[in-house]
This record gives structure tokens, C-alpha cells and sequence, in this order.
């Protein structure tokens, strides 16, 4: 697989000029994984942010407040996740799991820094697709949050 090729197509960076994505291809690290392996795991530092290049990723959700495990999304080759790892110090809001054999392009953070050095837009989207997916899981938080006080108001009037 060309991996030029591949970023080229996502349309994630099909924006960005063939310096720019030559930068980002040269910070990815590629590696196959076997069905089983897990890249993020909730509540835990990642090693960086993955794009999904072959195979399939289950991710998966403990919702501390409400009590319960979800499936969240299956991803498929180009998607995204661990995008929260290229922030330090902050720890993966669900567990990635390989559904089957993968391959995955990584970014960690120090090669995130280095990108943001070289190729200060690329760094800038990235750090734009951080904020939406923070964002995300302040909203999914908060849905958690309200149904947990609903359930509470109800538990308090049956009293």
C-alpha cells in the first residue's frame, strides 16, 4: 500500500499539498497487529493517535456514572482514534481493541510536536480535530450526567 496515496484520499488531509503530507507520512510509524491487540485502553496514557490503514477496530466505552460497558463504533480502514493521546497527559476516554489482523499508521506525541514544527497547518487541523473530539466526549459526559439525575429525581419521588 502507498501510504501517500492512502492519506491523500482521506479526507481528513485531502487538503493539504503533497510537502505537507510527505511531512506527515514521514512521522507515521506503520505496523500490522493481530485480532485481539489493544491500541488505546480507557483510562490509561495511549502512545499516540492511530489511522486505521487495514482491518477493523472495536471501541468500546466504561461509563463510570452510569454503571455501564458500551460499544461506542466499529472503525474501518481510514478512520481515526486516539486523537486525545497527542495532548499529554490525558488519558484515553474508551478502549480500541483490533476486531481482526489490522495495520495502522501511528503518531506519537513527540513525532506530533515534530509535525507541528514542520508542517504548522497539518499540526493546526490536528489539533482542531482534538478539540471536536474533546468536545464530543464533553457532550456524551454530559448526556451521562443528566440521565444519572433523572434516575436519582425518579429513585427519590418512588420513595
Amino acid at each position: 500500500m502507498n501510504l501517500r496515496t492512502f492519506l491523500t484520499n482521506l479526507p481528513s488531509f485531502s487538503g493539504f499539498s503533497p510537502e505537507e503530507i510527505s511531512v506527515l507520512e514521514g512521522v507515521l510509524r506503520v505496523a500490522s497487529y493481530p485480532e485481539g491487540h489493544v491500541f488505546t485502553r480507557q483510562g490509561e496514557l495511549a502512545e499516540g493517535m492511530y489511522i486505521l490503514l487495514d482491518g477493523s477496530v472495536r471501541v468500546t466505552q466504561q461509563d463510570e456514572i452510569a454503571g455501564l460497558s458500551q460499544e461506542v463504533k466499529e472503525l474501518h480502514a481510514g478512520e481515526l482514534f486516539g486523537l486525545l493521546s497527542l495532548i499529554s497527559q490525558l488519558p484515553a476516554v474508551a478502549t480500541c481493541t483490533a476486531t481482526s489482523d489490522a495495520s495502522a499508521a501511528s503518531l506519537s506525541r513527540e513525532d506530533f510536536d515534530r509535525l507541528v514544527h514542520d508542517a504548522p497547518q497539518l499540526g493546526h487541523h490536528l489539533h482542531y480535530m482534538v478539540a471536536v473530539q474533546l468536545a464530543r466526549d464533553l457532550q456524551t459526559r454530559n448526556r451521562s450526567m443528566r440521565e444519572l439525575l433523572k434516575r436519582e429525581a425518579s429513585a427519590v419521588e418512588a420513595r
